[in-house]
């Protein structure tokens, strides 16, 4: 066989293994990489930042289902990487570091004060499950080859590989080119006495519930499980994080913490967990709400990582695999059971859409605007199918409380909490999906983060809608120094013209004052065909102090729901 570069090996794994699009700054030390990715029909986004190329990547990866690419260059480049990574690894995202190092030559020498120079494995340790470094031309295949089945082994997440920069042109006889199946584990559905025995516990529950993770999100199983949730005939209740999983307009969704769902756990027999880890922000499945009625109700977890089975709470019956193979092998036998409805689920589902109808029509018309109208009002006008993000602290509470959940997608870092994710989360989104629209729905400060990456959008045409909650302030610290410092330290920030900075970058900008203003400015932005920005000035004072599920906000922090 022809030999072949290192560069060009490395395009031909990632093609084989899916990969769309490499996310990276141009740099001369893996310019070989990009050029062949390019020649190869790869999309190449070069970001502003390698931060946000890492969540790029990030984002890609879950609205795929295939692990993605970030690159960084030596040094500075690398270390830009870094907050990525751990937020990759907190989100159980498999995203894949490559980055590049000098020449070992000079990497390895004795020497002090060396430019752009670091030892860069140690310092993503903590945050992947894997460091894989290419020293050795012949040992590529190898290396990649195991960063792909290391991030996507057991609990999904980030791995790092490092190559030496010298290495990326030199020629080598690599053989016939494996495809993923041959040197990973591409399948893994459970034990099938463990489902014959889940089908059944569920087939006699008189009060069956389905509660849903991001995991759901990842591995792409919105139509699976669809079908187990119309199979099983039960409540299903997103975590905070797997929203959209049944989007929120489906039949059977229940919405976490509101009455109908506190109720439907409460006489749940038996739960089963799909796409969880069952984390903090649902209470460990053994407080707070799990506290009341049947709580010796029984629990079955789809989970691909045997040593999570217990951790947060007791599982009776362990579905150790891949939801991709667990829920058609469930849904197979869950068939042959004669499956009722649930009793309640059709009360239950009224129930929430009453509450819901009049807490939407409570949300005044005010000026400055009530954040809650903002989001009622910005649902009228963005349509059913789009990709929503979501970002910021006290809009997102306003944002899961107000804004209906229409379509399956749905991104966020639910468990890591890292601001300044939306911007390049919507980016890579819109790359991933095309012509669907994709909405980010962000506070202020989250959105200045990375302002930059809008002129992203505009130089590689990817038109998304960006509506900031603005009210010039770090809003969800404002409840903490109220509380403990008696006045607002520092808090307040500059008037800024974000819908300016958006057409300054290429984009299309309106601001926003008056309620009636919302949906027609969001319209106009769609229609524009640009990345846009409609900026919506709200009214601090209840957007900072009137945030609603403050309480059960403060449940995801300890045990004691002790807020920080």
């Amino acid at each position: 066989m022809a030999k072949q570069t290192v560069s060009s090996r490395i395009v031909d794994i990632l093609k084989a293994e899916g990969v769309q699009a490499i996310f990276a700054i141009g740099d001369v030390n893996y310019m070989g990489i990009q050029d062949g990715a390019e020649q190869a029909g790869m999309t190449l986004i070069w970001p502003h930042h390698e931060q946000t190329g890492g969540f790029m990547a990030d984002a890609m990866t879950r609205m795929t289902g295939v692990p993605h690419i970030v690159m960084g260059a030596p040094g500075p480049g690398v270390a830009n990487l870094i907050p990525a990574a751990i937020c990759a690894s907190k989100e159980n995202v498999p995203v894949i570091f490559f980055c590049t190092q000098r020449p070992r030559k000079y990497a390895q020498a004795v020497r002090r004060s060396q430019f752009q120079y670091t030892d860069q494995p140690r310092f993503f340790e903590p945050a992947v499950k894997y460091i894989g470094v290419i020293e050795f031309p012949e040992q590529t295949d190898e290396v990649m080859r195991e960063a792909f089945r290391q991030a996507l082994t057991g609990t999904p997440g980030p791995v790092f590989v490092e190559l030496s920069s010298d290495k990326q042109y030199t020629e080598v006889d690599f053989g016939p080119l494996a495809v993923p199946d041959k040197y990973r584990v591409t399948r893994m559905p459970a034990a099938a006495e463990y489902v014959e025995t889940a089908a059944e516990m569920l087939a006699n529950a008189k009060s069956p519930l389905l509660i849903t993770g991001t995991g759901v999100h990842t591995s792409r199983s919105h139509e699976p499980l669809k079908q187990l949730a119309r199979t099983l005939k039960c409540p299903v209740l997103p975590t905070w994080g797997g929203r959209g999983g049944l989007p929120e307009t489906d039949e059977q969704t229940l919405i976490y913490s509101t009455s109908p769902a506190n109720e439907a756990i409460a006489e749940a027999d038996v739960i089963l967990a799909v796409g969880t880890s069952i984390g903090e922000s649902t209470n460990y499945g053994r407080l707070h709400h799990f506290e009341n009625g049947n709580v010796g109700r029984k629990w079955i977890l789809i989970e691909r990582d045997a040593g999570a089975i217990g951790v947060n709470r007791t599982i009776d019956i362990p579905l150790i695999g891949d939801m991709r193979d667990i829920i058609p092998q469930l849904i197979a036998v869950l068939e042959k059971k004669d499956l009722e409805p649930h009793p309640k689920l059709k009360l239950w589902r009224q129930q929430l859409m009453d509450m819901r109808r009049g807490l939407l029509q409570s949300a005044p018309d005010t000026k400055p605007i009530h954040p809650g109208r903002l989001m009622v009002e910005a649902r009228k006008a963005i349509p059913d199918d789009a990709v929503i993000v979501r970002d910021g602290g006290n809009t997102s509470l306003w944002e899961m409380t107000y804004f209906e959940q229409r379509s399956c997608d749905y991104l966020w870092t639910s468990k890591f909490g890292h601001l300044g994710t939306g911007l390049p989360y919507a980016i890579a989104a819109k790359l991933a999906v095309g012509d669907r629209p994709v909405v980010l729905i962000t506070g202020d400060s989250a959105f200045m983060f990375h302002t930059t990456e809008i002129e992203t959008a505009v130089r590689h045409n990817l038109p998304i809608v960006v509506i900031v909650n603005y009210d010039r302030k770090w809003g969800m610290e404002v409840p903490g120094m109220s509380e403990t410092l008696g006045y607002e330290l520092a808090i307040e920030q500059s008037f800024v013209r974000m819908d300016k900075m958006c057409e300054a970058m290429g984009g299309y900008g309106e601001f926003v004052e008056e309620t009636k203003d919302i949906a027609p400015a969001i319209e106009r932005s769609f229609a524009s065909g640009k990345p846009a920005v409609v900026q919506v000035a709200v009214d601090d004072r209840i957007n900072n102090t009137q945030m609603p599920n403050w309480d059960e906000f403060c449940l995801w922090y300890g045990d004691d729901g002790a807020y920080r």
